[in-house]
């Protein structure tokens, strides 16, 4: 099975400000074994190092709990795929779902893969689900 995972759960297995989305746990160690495809826009990174500063800065996390979430991050199987393809799809979806075209890089990928999706943002989840995702 292909999965795909946004910044917002992602985050949710290190940072717990809410409830993990159903099945990802399960989702990350079939990835683990090689069992499962995870994938994510090449953002996905991006945004996670801009939410762990951003908790760093908010005194949230210290500079080693963002250092060591970072390292742990990293290394995850999580395969990643270029924004640039999937940017025209993402402006479409951005404007049919009043979303960002960050966010929607995520449903585009989704659409592509024919994938499951993981996230912990409802507005996401609910464009996720008005596309039959």
């Amino acid at each position: 099975m292909t999965s795909v995972i946004d910044t917002s759960a992602l985050l949710r297995l290190y940072i717990p400000d809410g409830p993990v989305p159903d099945g990802l746990e399960k989702a990350m160690r079939e990835a683990e074994r090689e069992n499962e495809a995870i994938c994510a826009p090449e953002l996905l990174f991006a945004e996670a190092g801009q939410v762990l500063h951003k908790k760093r800065n908010q005194h949230i996390i210290s500079t080693q709990e963002m250092t060591d979430l970072w390292h742990e991050i990293a290394s995850l199987p999580i395969r990643l795929f270029s924004n640039k393809p999937l940017i025209p799809r993402a402006m479409d979806i951005a404007s049919q779902h009043h979303l960002t075209v960050y966010d929607a890089l995520f449903l585009a990928l989704c659409e592509t893969h024919t994938a499951r999706f993981f996230t912990a943002d409802k507005k996401l989840m609910e464009a996720a689900r008005q596309m039959s995702l």
